[in-house]
């Protein structure tokens, strides 16, 4: 077993990946102070699994990692890789080469490799154990070790001498089993402590078991009792839900007839209120034309003063040509012919008049034909009005309905709901209730189980109580047999 290479990476003085192959032309590593000679035999001691920051010439552990120049920041690990030719077997490895690899990050965390394989500390160290490599080996000694070596005392200088003798492996083993062996009877020893505590207990757990029996056995009795009582709050539980729901059925089928009535209702409102809408236009028609007809009453009644006011006229006017008829005789052939004309124009007057007269009745008679309609339009208007009136009353009083039953089926949602919680919470005590059940059935198994392992414990001292008496039985007779045949040996 020879040392091949050495690999570092981030080691103290050495930044960069850095390999040295050590052949068989290499004896020595030279150079001045400062080139790093040292770190290169710190790198082999601390890949080989060393933990004293002390001995790698540093105050902590993270001293190891390059901390960086001027020049050059530091790194975040140091990594260093041991290669040793295996070929002879020196090491406990199924390998020709062995690959032993450290890495120690500045957060305090290592890992070790072996062969680019996960390992342990330990592993490193037994595999270097009895090889001249371990922590106490001789392999690797730097400045001043040999004197402190020399000025240790024959009992610090032992592991050294084990370490070359190659019985420092076996000398860990033994510690290692002794410290297992203490271990073991340390716990021996309370094992007989538990024994002993156990057997002084073994009574009084018998009165407890006996207690717990019977505690378990009314406990059963009052689950059962609990689970019929459930049962029976549930089986009422479920017939309140029923009955919640068909009344929320049945207020449903009420609801919904109500809503079909204030649906035709609504319908029959539209219809009333469409006809409405007509009859009112049509009465705004007969309006307009009484407005008219007015307004044409007014203008014949002008014409019929205008008339009379020239009938008036034409009468005095004939009263004063009579007149001077009478007292002009001489010129009465020009005024018979005068009154003559003027008898024609009365004549044309009164025929006219007589035509507006006709025409006025005429008239008249289609304003009270059209004044009756628009009373009857009036009156078909009121009554229109007054169903719209009772149609908003009964509408009103649908809507009343409507909020008194929504309110009702909101009271019957809110007790299916609380009915609904109320069995959710039945139905969770019950699963609860048989989970507390299969738990204590459980429980009393194992009581059942420790009773029984008490029993036996029991009968077993029983057991060993009479075959020592039956022993003592026979030795007192022994005792007498003997006493006997002294008595006659004396005698």
């Amino acid at each position: 077993m020879y040392l091949k290479s050495l690999e570092v990476q981030g080691f103290k003085s050495f930044p960069d990946k850095t390999l040295i192959r050590f052949g068989d032309d290499i004896t020595a590593i030279v150079g001045p102070n400062g080139s790093g000679k040292s770190n290169i035999s710190d790198a082999i001691l601390w890949v080989m699994g060393e933990q004293s920051s002390k001995t790698l010439r540093g105050a902590k552990m993270e001293d190891v990692i390059f901390g960086g120049t001027q020049k050059r920041s530091a790194v975040g690990f140091a990594e260093a890789t041991l290669t040793l030719d295996n070929s002879d077997r020196a090491l406990m490895y199924d390998a020709d080469e062995v690959m032993v690899t450290r890495r120690y990050y500045r957060s305090g965390d290592s890992e070790y490799y072996i062969n680019k394989q996960s390992a342990r500390l330990r592993d490193i160290h037994e595999m270097f154990m009895d090889t001249g490599l371990g922590r106490e080996g001789y392999s690797n000694i730097g400045q001043g070790r040999i004197d402190e070596i020399l000025s240790l005392k024959s009992g610090d200088r032992r592991e050294i001498f084990e370490e070359a003798a190659g019985i420092s492996k076996y000398r860990h083993r033994k510690e290692e089993t002794e410290r297992k062996l203490a271990h073991t009877e340390d716990n021996l020893l309370r094992i007989g402590d538990k024994v002993s505590e156990l057997e002084l207990q073994l009574e009084p757990l018998k009165q407890q078991s006996e207690k717990a029996k019977k505690y378990l056995e009314l406990k059963d009795e009052l689950q059962g009792v609990e689970v019929a009582v459930w049962l029976d709050s549930l089986d009422k539980l479920s017939a309140a839900a029923k009955k919640a729901e068909e009344d929320y059925a049945s207020a449903s089928f009420v609801l919904q007839q109500a809503h079909d009535d204030l649906d035709r209702l609504y319908a029959m409102s539209e219809q009333y209120s469409e006809q409405l809408r007509e009859k009112d236009g049509e009465l705004e028609t007969v309006r307009l034309k009484v407005n008219m007809l007015e307004a044409t009453h007014q203008q014949l009644d002008g014409q019929m003063a205008v008339l009379r006011g020239n009938v008036q006229n034409n009468a005095g006017n004939i009263a004063r040509i009579e007149e001077e008829m009478r007292g002009t005789d001489d010129r009465s052939g020009g005024v018979i012919t005068q009154i003559r004309q003027a008898e024609q124009r009365v004549d044309e007057v009164q025929a006219i008049l007589s035509e507006k007269q006709q025409q006025l009745e005429k008239q008249q008679q289609e304003f009270a034909a059209m004044t009756a309609s628009a009373q009857g339009l009036t009156k078909q208007y009121l009554q229109l009005r007054t169903t719209e009136s009772n149609l908003t009353a009964d509408l009103a009083g649908s809507e009343a309905d409507i909020r008194s039953l929504e309110g009702s089926m909101e009271q019957t949602k809110e007790r299916l709901c609380q009915l609904r919680d109320d069995l959710a919470a039945g139905q969770e005590r019950h699963v609860q209730a048989e989970s507390e059940l299969k738990a204590c059935r459980k429980e009393l198994r194992r009581a059942q189980d420790d009773v029984s392992a008490a029993n036996n414990t029991i009968a077993g001292y029983g057991l060993r109580q009479t075959t020592r008496a039956k022993r003592r039985d026979e030795l007192a007779q022994d005792v007498r047999d003997l006493g006997t045949k002294l008595d006659s040996i004396q005698a």
